[in-house]
């Protein structure tokens, strides 16, 4: 099927003429002549009839102009759906994310880019690190953000964007509070609030209290903001990153225990499929955040951008 050869029969239907739709095409007749026999020949029908000077359509002909106007709607349709892709009028990601960069780093952006770009859908998912990656190397997720933990995978391609201080907390007022040194057994008559398997967190405080008589987790929770809900009722401790219990400090709700040997810093990283090259809403999103304020080290993400990745 010859895309030039439909358009020629289309005009013909258009005008009625086979010299009218030569004019228009600014081509010969029996150009237009060929051509019409040439999609005779590749269906096997006869096109038109002729009575007397004018031309008629058969019943093959009404059904190959029905269908060639459906199709050159639909090509319509295409160009201008990817006009508005390419133009960012129209697009959607979707963004797995680790708890804390969900609930805390990221609002503000996608916010932000949906502003300067209202026609893009942008779907937010959370989930821990393993899950974010397994999203990204499966397709689910456009683009993922996690912290360190889990197997490095061939198929994902990371870049470090972040890194903050993880801090114990306590309710403020705690007996603890006003210590100028938390030793890790000070701590051991306190209800401490663990996060999931797999996390950064989990791995810093189990290295904590290796030494000591730490008793298996009674409350383990999947959610920083949960985390931090517990931490400010009497006798709970938690982990938290800094930035996850800011405000409570700031408000005088947490307070950060000075514990010794608790000197970690919980990294974050942008992943996406290393086999799949990111569409043109999700390289936006990257472009915006890499020009942003929102990680450390948000410049980094631009090296996910490069050609030569």
């Amino acid at each position: 099927m010859n895309e030039t050869s439909l358009k020629i029969f289309a005009a013909i239907c258009e005008t009625g003429s086979f010299t009218k739709a030569a004019n228009e095409l600014f081509i010969t007749q029996p150009a237009v002549s060929r051509h019409v026999q040439a999609l005779e020949h590749h269906y096997g029908v006869t096109l038109f009839e002729r009575r007397g000077r004018n031309i008629f359509l058969t019943a093959n002909g009404e059904i190959l102009r029905d269908k060639t106007r459906e199709l050159f709607t639909l090509h319509d349709e295409i160009e201008g759906l990817f006009s508005d892709i390419v133009e960012l009028r129209r697009g959607k990601i979707t963004i797995c994310a680790s708890a804390t960069v969900a609930t805390y780093m990221l609002p503000s952006a996608v916010a932000d880019f949906c502003r300067l770009y209202p026609g893009i859908q942008v779907e937010l998912v959370s989930g821990n690190t393993h899950e974010v990656k397994r999203m990204v190397d499966e397709g689910e997720a456009d683009v993922g953000f996690g912290g360190s933990a889990g197997v490095e995978r061939k198929s994902i391609l990371k870049a470090p964007i972040h890194k903050e201080r993880l801090v114990i907390v306590a309710p403020a007022g705690c007996d603890l509070c006003g210590r100028e040194v938390v030793k890790p057994e000070d701590m051991l008559g306190y209800n401490f609030i663990w996060r999931e398997k797999g996390t950064q967190t989990r791995l810093y405080v189990r290295r904590l209290f290796k030494d000591t008589h730490m008793p298996e987790p009674s409350i383990v929770v999947r959610r920083v903001a949960t985390a931090k809900k517990f931490a400010q009722l009497e006798g709970n401790l938690t982990a938290l990153p800094y930035s996850v219990v800011r405000r409570e400090i700031d408000d005088g709700r947490l307070e950060v225990l000075n514990v010794q040997g608790f000197d970690f810093l919980v990294r974050f990283n942008a992943f996406i499929n290393a086999f799949r090259k990111p569409g043109t809403a999700c390289t936006a999103f990257l472009r915006h955040l890499a020009n942003s304020d929102v990680f450390t080290d948000s410049a980094s993400l631009k090296s996910l951008l490069e050609p030569n990745r």
